[in-house]
């Protein structure tokens, strides 16, 4: 999933139809990537079929939102809609907290919960070894070799927020957002926020990531409808170094996702 592809589904005013796959995030990658590539060009061609060759292939009667739910009940599950963000979104906000969750050995394997907690703070000298991987979309993002191993090392790089043991399923569809405030001895950062699904064993599967420069933080008023994310529009004259020690606010998306979280397994 790519915002910018949501952003143009929700400004375009013409026939348009948006099909979203899970790709490279797939926990069943590389099989489903080369399925979801079948599926795609099959739709390319009904839809330039319609508009080149006049052909009734029926797209335009069809729901226009096509997206995976990855790790859903069914395998490779397709979904439809007619509207993003979809009806009956209900928002839940997830809150960083201390304690000990035991099921991570980053620097302080904090929670992530639903109540509020005490006020804290968590350090991290930063380790710039640590990396979102070497087959993921940064590094590959055209051509083969697609791939989103165990997290789990990584994540004891760098800060990490845990739920607790879920108690039934849960169904995150939708572009997560990232509230933070930091602080740094540095005059900016690249701040990388990664939500994952770890399951019974400990292995933690990367789900989505959102990332932001802490200079180009200040917030502007989209020039279109940005469905009321973070927007930054990252012109020179907005950035701001950070001044080291004083705290400042972070605010940004991450990229949207729709992802099956299974009982007894938990969200970091």
């Amino acid at each position: 999933f790519t915002s910018d592809q949501f952003a143009l589904w929700r400004n375009l005013a013409v026939p348009k139809r948006l099909p979203i796959g899970a790709w490279s995030h797939s926990p069943k990658d590389p099989e489903i990537v080369r399925e979801e590539m079948v599926l795609l060009t099959i739709e390319a061609l009904r839809w330039f079929d319609y508009w080149l060759k006049g052909l009734d292939t029926g797209v335009l009667r069809e729901a226009p939102i096509a997206y995976q739910v990855m790790r859903g009940a069914k395998d490779n599950e397709w979904r439809t809609a007619t509207e993003w963000p979809l009806p009956g979104t209900k928002p839940v906000e997830l809150l960083l907290s201390g304690g000990k969750t035991g099921s991570s050995g980053s620097t302080n394997d904090g929670f992530l919960r639903r109540k509020p907690a005490a006020a804290g703070k968590d350090a991290l000298t930063v380790d710039y070894t640590a990396t979102s991987g070497t087959t993921t979309r940064w590094d590959n993002a055209v051509g083969g070799g697609f791939g989103y191993p165990d997290r789990a090392a990584e994540d004891r790089k760098g800060l990490t927020y845990t739920t607790p043991l879920l108690t039934g399923d849960l169904e995150v569809t939708g572009a997560p957002v990232v509230r933070l405030w930091i602080s740094s001895s540095a005059e900016d950062a690249d701040v990388f926020a990664y939500l994952e699904e770890v399951d019974a064993k400990g292995v933690s599967a990367y789900v989505t990531e959102g990332a932001l420069r802490a200079s180009q933080r200040a917030m502007s008023a989209p020039p279109y409808d940005n469905m009321g994310l973070p927007y930054h529009r990252a012109f020179a004259g907005d950035a701001r170094k950070l001044v080291p020690g004083e705290p400042v606010e972070l605010l940004f998306e991450m990229e949207p996702t729709s992802n099956v979280f299974d009982a007894g397994h938990r969200l970091r």
